[in-house]
C-alpha cells in the first residue's frame, strides 16, 4: 500500500507530527504566503496523490477554522474516491469547540465533495500536556 502524509505547517508543529510517522512519504503544500489573512493563496507545491491508496490530511487551526492554504489544496484535488483517509489538526485553543472541532468538520467535508470518505480524525491540543500521549495514540491507530 502507497502511503503518503499530505500537510501543510505554519510554524512547524503539523510538520513535526507528520514526521512522526514511518513508511509514509511526506508531501507538503506550500504557497507563496503563509499569511493566514489571504483568501485564496497561491500554492507553489501541490503534491500529486494519484498513486497513493493511504492519505493523511494534516493542517493547522488558523482563526478559528481549516488554513486557507488546505482549504485551496483540497478545493484542488481532482477525486479521492476509492482511497483510504484519515485527517489531523493541531491548534493552541483551550478547548476543541474554539477551532478544533469546526476544522475537523471542513476538512470532512471538502473531503466528502472530493468522493472520499474520512476513517479517523484527531485533534491534537499544542497547549495540552498529554499532546505527546495523543499524538503517539493517534499515530498507532493510524497505521493499524
Amino acid at each position: 500500500m502507497n502511503k503518503a502524509i499530505v500537510y501543510y505547517s505554519k510554524t512547524g508543529n503539523t510538520d513535526m507530527v507528520a514526521n512522526k510517522f514511518k513508511d509514509f512519504d511526506l508531501l507538503r503544500i506550500t504557497a507563496e504566503s503563509d499569511d493566514p489573512n489571504i483568501k485564496d493563496p497561491k500554492l507553489t507545491n501541490i503534491p500529486k496523490i494519484d498513486s497513493y491508496d493511504y492519505i493523511v490530511f494534516a493542517s493547522p487551526v488558523h482563526g478559528f477554522q481549516l488554513s486557507r492554504v488546505m482549504r485551496s489544496y483540497l478545493n484542488q484535488v481532482q477525486h479521492l474516491e476509492g482511497k483510504l483517509i484519515d485527517i489531523f489538526i493541531t491548534h493552541f485553543f483551550p478547548f476543541a469547540w474554539m477551532g478544533g472541532d469546526q476544522t475537523l468538520k471542513q476538512m470532512k467535508k471538502l473531503i466528502k465533495s472530493r468522493g472520499g470518505e474520512v476513517r479517523y480524525k484527531t485533534s491534537i491540543n499544542w497547549s495540552r500536556r498529554n499532546r505527546e500521549a495523543t499524538i503517539d495514540e493517534m499515530i498507532k491507530l493510524y497505521h493499524e
